[in-house]
């Protein structure tokens, strides 16, 4: 069993769920509903695994983080764009994640650990964060920081 950086968050990753408008309706998903994604497609990285079957996708701020639902629908698009455009810039094997509002792909680049995004619009790959983990907590971050955590305490 791997470790689980964010299993040590959960309360206060789902404080953050709990409190943004953006997240309202999203809801774990069953285990089974992953294990059929990952026998159409390939297995899911460990730690946004982790966030679908205890939390579910993440709408908290930009970059959003697809659920399932999300994944399956976008999987054979960002294998696509991966062929024809994504391959002349350099990253390793890359698995998708969520997207950005101006409609940038959010990937982990599985050989680094990094969370990058792909703007189709300049052809060019940006680091977002360190890694998966990361990412969630400063989402988490943001919600805490905007003042909505003392307003539902009223």
């Amino acid at each position: 069993m791997c470790n689980i950086v964010l299993e040590k968050y959960f309360d206060r990753i789902k404080a953050a769920y709990e409190a943004s408008a953006f997240t309202k309706g999203i809801r774990p998903e069953p285990e089974d509903n992953i294990k059929k994604f990952e026998s159409n497609y390939v297995a899911i990285p460990s730690e946004y695994r982790w966030l679908l079957l205890n939390l579910g996708g993440c709408d908290l701020a930009d970059p959003w983080i697809f659920d399932l639902k999300e994944l399956d629908e976008n999987y054979t698009f960002f294998e696509e764009a991966y062929e024809e455009y994504m391959s002349e810039c350099e990253h390793g094997k890359a698995f998708p994640i969520g997207g950005l509002g101006d409609g940038s792909i959010v990937f982990i680049d599985l050989e680094s650990g990094k969370v990058r995004g792909y703007n189709n619009d300049y052809t060019d790959i940006e680091e977002i964060s360190e890694s998966f983990s990361k990412l969630i907590l400063d989402l988490v971050e943001q919600v805490e920081s905007s003042g909505l955590f003392s307003r539902l305490e009223m």
